[in-house]
């Protein structure tokens, strides 16, 4: 289980904060598989100007459920993709995106070191009925991750997240994030924080998320 809180701020003064719950269970299918099923919900507020016609609202935000398997490949190399479904479940039509969208994603991981790990991941994105006007999405999103191992459970993370929409004219967008995590070491809970800025044209300026993970373990006994 997880908790989510991100904190967005724009160019126009506008704010949002969302709070997403999230649940994820995972069994084995072999010594080299394993899947899972996840299902996301958010808690969204948003602060936009008056203009917008919703100066202040919040509520239950869209939900999303998708499903994965991974293998590890040997030692060093992991791989992994699944579905997510996108639903335009949002309490409030200014929480929605006014989309049901499915997304497909792929990701290749690689140890390079104990201490160092760098994945390559592709995630498209197509809506598949939209609301009220909106218009069609369908992009493609690449991001390079790698994750530093520091001594006493820290790690560090950079990410380069680059993405093209299709219904755009094809417009590239680039973005990069950075943070810091924790597992403690009394109880199985893994904390963490990131900052995210965009690099090109973004009514976002930047946002900021705090990450809480617990971990419900399910132990084996040997044979």
């Amino acid at each position: 289980m997880s908790l989510n809180s991100e904190w967005d701020q724009f160019k126009d003064g506008a704010e949002e904060a969302v709070w997403t719950l999230s649940g994820l269970w995972a069994a084995r299918v072999s010594d080299w598989q394993d899947w899972g099923i996840r299902l996301k919900l958010p808690l969204d507020y948003s602060r936009s100007d008056e203009a917008s016609g919703h100066g202040e609202v919040g509520g239950i935000g869209d939900a999303e459920l998708g499903v994965g398997t991974a293998f590890r490949l040997n030692q060093t190399w992991r791989t992994g993709g699944g579905l997510e479904l996108h639903a335009d479940t949002a309490s409030d039509p200014a929480l929605a995106e006014k989309v049901w969208r499915l997304k497909m994603g792929w990701g290749v991981s690689h140890d390079f070191a104990r201490w160092l790990t760098l994945t390559l991941d592709a995630d498209y994105s197509h809506s598949i009925a939209e609301e009220d006007g909106v218009r069609l999405q369908r992009y493609l999103e690449l991001s390079l991750p790698a994750t530093l191992i520091l001594p006493q459970a820290w790690s560090m993370n950079a990410q380069y997240k680059t993405a093209v929409d299709f219904e755009n004219g094809d417009r590239w967008s680039h973005r990069v994030r950075a943070g810091i995590a924790k597992r403690l070491s009394n109880v199985p809970i893994v904390i963490s924080a990131a900052v995210e800025k965009p690099l090109s044209s973004s009514a976002k300026k930047f946002d900021v998320s705090i990450t809480i993970v617990y971990y419900f373990r399910r132990y084996h006994l040997l044979k």
